[in-house]
């Protein structure tokens, strides 16, 4: 099969791409730099797998167009960005961002393939990233976790509609809890410090997120990159695929007890 995944460069989205080219897959990977295509391409050929290099940034329409020239069947949307910040004052321009790139970008490419899928008649196989922090109130971290609670939402409604309006088009939310790919720390550090209310608070937060990353995140990315490409290779795509089950589970639990406490 063809498979076309956005944020390839690194984490997750190259854990996807390597295991689908292993696997005999046809794989383009996209990234937002000009100068990782030759890097992903050297990383790639090191991993003994073979890729093929796009430039693809979430905003810019002219990388869209190059969708149209493009032949897959597949497509994993895992490209997304992360502003932290607090809510009580965040620069609303760094919120819209959030939600410009993670949501209404995502959208917009989702929309494009499926509307080829309608004309082409082909079965579509689509893979929206979300995030399992889409459930936890995380302080200085909603400008992020609102987006992919967003996702969660829409990609919901479209596995509905898909449905209702007969399509051959299946879609799968991915749920990945916490890995250690860097995205994290780089969240939880570029808040903007000099507009808090209680600074010293925020220190706090700060670095009680960083222990708890620090010790909930995943090391290997391979049981989800394996539970990802298995699904796509048969005839049609789970709901939702959430891994690790350990913080799966760990959601779950505190979502219970939660909602009791709020009773």
């Amino acid at each position: 099969m063809k498979i076309f995944i956005t944020g390839a460069y690194s984490g997750l989205g190259y854990a996807f791409a390597k295991e689908a080219a292993k696997r005999g897959h046809i794989v383009y990977a996209g990234v937002h730099k000009k100068e990782q295509l030759a890097l992903l391409e050297k990383k790639s050929m090191e991993d003994n797998v073979f890729l093929f290099p796009v430039l693809f940034r979430l905003g810019k329409e002219e990388d869209y167009q190059m969708m149209d020239t493009m032949d897959f069947d597949v497509i994993i949307l895992q490209a997304g960005i992360a502003e932290g910040g607090s809510m009580l004052e965040i620069d609303l321009n760094r919120l819209e961002k959030n939600y410009q790139i993670n949501v209404f970008e995502n959208l917009k490419v989702l929309q494009k393939y499926l509307r080829r899928c309608l004309i082409t008649k082909q079965k579509g196989k689509i893979f929206l990233t979300s995030s399992m922090a889409a459930f936890l109130p995380l302080p200085y971290l909603g400008s992020y976790t609102s987006t992919k609670l967003s996702l969660y939402a829409l990609g919901k409604t479209i596995q509905k509609e898909l449905k209702m309006q007969q399509l051959k088009v299946d879609l799968c939310l991915i749920m990945p809890g916490a890995y250690q790919t860097g995205f994290n720390d780089y969240m939880i550090l570029n808040k903007e410090k000099d507009m808090y209310f209680n600074d010293q608070e925020a220190e706090k937060v700060t670095k009680k997120q960083q222990k708890m990353f620090n010790l909930l995140e995943e090391k290997d990315f391979e049981p989800l990159a394996k539970k990802i490409v298995s699904s796509f290779e048969k005839e049609h795509l789970p709901k939702y695929i959430s891994y690790p089950f350990s913080q799966k589970l760990g959601i779950k639990i505190y979502r219970i007890f939660s909602s009791l406490l709020e009773l």
